[in-house]
């Protein structure tokens, strides 16, 4: 019988699902999602591999609780500044300095890794897409306060700036220059908001 390592069960699953996690994030971050096995994060915490199945069916299901996990403090971010700050102009600032913050993070990296996910997987695939909904809706919202009155197409203007932070990201992640890379992206972003 396994031990129980905490003032009660459902302690001792938060305990032990958090270990679960822990292993997975740094198995992943080391080895990649395709080579790291279930057997690998079981051991890696003295759990049989069994034992691991009774929390998580799949590995593919530990990697989108890993993404969830490191993205639980993000989505509160972009909660606040959504309900934070009423200027939609400032709101875009903020979002911006957050997304190329989760973008240059560890999350993103773990992230990247639901592309090795396959596509029998859709639900899981969903389940990363939802997470994905949360900044974008605190975007679309700013953008659509920002040109309110205008002949300008909200829709449009948020794709081409969150692909304008696609590669302002993959550009910051590639050069190692961060800070000027963001400054320039806000300035274009404002450039584009005042057009």
């Amino acid at each position: 019988m396994p031990r129980i390592d905490a003032d009660n069960i459902e302690e001792h699953v938060r305990k032990q699902n958090e270990r679960i996690l822990a292993a997975a994030d740094q198995l992943f971050n080391e080895r990649g999602y395709r080579g790291t096995d279930m057997g690998e994060i079981a051991r890696s915490i003295g759990l049989a591999r069994n034992s691991l199945y009774r929390y998580y069916p799949s590995k593919d299901h530990i990697l989108i609780a890993c993404v969830k996990r490191g993205m639980a403090d993000s989505l509160a971010r972009f909660g606040s500044i959504r309900d934070d700050i009423d200027d939609p102009v400032r709101r875009i600032d903020a979002w911006l300095d957050l997304q190329m913050e989760v973008a240059l993070g560890p999350c993103h990296a773990t992230m990247q890794m639901v592309g090795e996910v396959p596509d029998s997987s859709s639900e899981l695939r969903s389940e990363i897409m939802a997470l994905h909904n949360v900044p974008n809706a605190v975007l679309d919202q700013a953008i659509c306060e920002a040109v309110r009155g205008t002949d300008r197409d909200p829709t449009l203007l948020a794709r081409m700036i969150a692909g304008m932070v696609q590669a302002a990201a993959r550009l910051a992640i590639d050069s190692g220059e961060s800070t000027a890379i963001t400054r320039q992206l806000k300035d274009s972003v404002a450039a584009i908001l005042r057009a």
